[in-house]
């Protein structure tokens, strides 16, 4: 693990084996403990660095990023961010009981969501009904601020959303949201 500016790169080796036909390893845990210079910054992949072994591959279609690690501060008001007309933006979802856990990439026209598709090894179509546009989840993370929740928000230094979310035990599903923004990118309408 190194510290860098703006990131925490984690690097894990996994044993080669010469076994052929390939399609995946098995997930395993890792704990690590961050250190209080990881705070604000985002936890990135080194495999998927653009010279990292898996760069180019389906886990690492959204790029290096994996999560991000708020500055711990209390919201009394939201940033403000003016949506484009038209965007696409991919979003990680894993807190919380919805219709979507998991790494999405979702396009937006005018307000409404005109699709979505799950990111990864086993895509599926993700209902257009279930996919929130990037104004519902900041609205979303607004309504905690207003009722006091606990609430997060950090946004990228070129002013778009980075990570949002609301509820102090994100392990807790009842009531509880969190969402990594990994790219939000403007689009003719």
């Amino acid at each position: 693990m190194v510290v860098e500016e703006g990131q925490v790169v984690i690097d894990t080796r996994v044993e080669h084996v010469d076994a052929g036909d390939c399609s995946g390893n098995d997930t395993e845990m890792i704990q690590l403990e961050l250190g209080p210079d990881a705070v604000g910054k985002d936890l990135v992949d080194a495999a998927c660095l653009e010279t990292g072994e898996a760069a180019g591959t389906a886990a690492c279609e959204t790029g290096p990023v994996r999560w991000h690690l708020p500055v711990p501060d209390a919201r009394r008001e939201m940033p403000g961010w003016a949506a484009p007309e038209a965007y696409s933006y991919q979003v990680t979802s894993l807190c919380g009981e919805r219709a979507y856990v998991g790494t999405f990439e979702i396009d937006v026209a005018q307000g409404e969501v005109t699709g979505a598709r799950q990111l990864g090894e086993d895509p599926s179509d993700l209902a257009l009904a279930a996919a929130p546009t990037l104004e519902e989840l900041l609205e979303e993370t607004a309504a905690g601020v207003r009722a006091r929740n606990h609430a997060l928000v950090a946004m990228t230094p070129e002013g778009d959303p980075r990570y949002l979310s609301v509820g102090r035990d994100l392990a807790d599903s009842d009531g509880t949201s969190c969402y990594l923004i990994h790219q939000v990118v403007p689009r003719e309408g």
